[in-house]
């Protein structure tokens, strides 16, 4: 059963020559449904959609965490290399700094060997220095000729194997006056004495041409070093 359209308008409908509500809603009914159904088919599709949109979000939500933690361990990889290489570029000088170290020319036994063959008779050597890639040598020379000693000296330490050949110069040179000629003796029976000083630049020996050096001049630990360090991987 029905129940009973309430109709407030009835008598007016009437007197106006309109249908009644019933009649109305009983014409309108297909309408009323197709309404309800196409306003069912957009809702649907709004929910739909957000539903979408928000699966969507989620994704997106994922991907952004799962990059944002790659670049975190991408950073962190990067930071990692970097402290490695950083430690490799330490080492790595170092053991150019010790390596140059063991096998420079400057302390070695070989340096005074040859210092040693080259000084002509007449010249005393009072020391060696090495100042930055320069060898500074002091000394001085007798009378007579003092002044053809000390040429011949920097003659011979241009042709050393451990300096470079046009490097070689006198930077000084000075005559000193005797100073213990005795009363009864003339000035003129003691010789007198030229200080000197040399300076010349180190040579750049390759490692093949350094051992042999050093095994020419007898320096026999110099030698068994360079090649250790050549057996080491160290020096080329």
């Amino acid at each position: 059963m029905r129940a009973p359209i309430l109709d407030l308008l009835r008598e007016r409908r009437k007197q106006l020559g309109q249908q009644s509500m019933v009649s109305a809603l009983v014409d309108r009914r297909p309408l009323l449904l197709r309404g309800a159904l196409i306003g069912a088919v957009v809702l649907g599709a709004a929910v739909g959609t957000t539903l979408l949109v928000f699966l969507r979000h989620q994704f997106v939500k994922i991907q952004t965490a799962q990059l944002t933690r790659f670049e975190a361990e991408s950073s962190q990889i990067q930071t990692e290399m970097a402290a490695s290489k950083a430690k490799l570029d330490q080492l790595t000088a170092t053991n150019r700094s010790l390596t140059e170290g063991l096998t420079t020319l400057r302390t070695s036994s070989a340096l005074l060997a040859d210092l040693q063959l080259r000084t002509p008779e007449g010249v005393q050597i009072q020391s060696v220095a090495a100042e930055d890639k320069n060898l500074v040598l002091k000394g001085r020379a007798l009378d007579p000729l003092a002044f053809a000693r000390i040429n011949a000296l920097q003659l011979e330490l241009g042709r050393s194997p451990l300096l470079e050949a046009k490097g070689v110069t006198l930077v000084k040179l000075e005559r000193v006056p005797p100073s213990n000629a005795s009363p009864g003796k003339a000035a003129a029976a003691i010789p007198a004495v030229v200080r000197f000083e040399l300076t010349g630049p180190f040579a750049s020996l390759s490692p093949a041409r350094q051992l042999s050096v050093m095994q020419q001049l007898g320096s026999e630990g110099m030698a068994r070093r360079l090649q250790l360090l050549q057996t080491e991987g160290l020096i080329p």
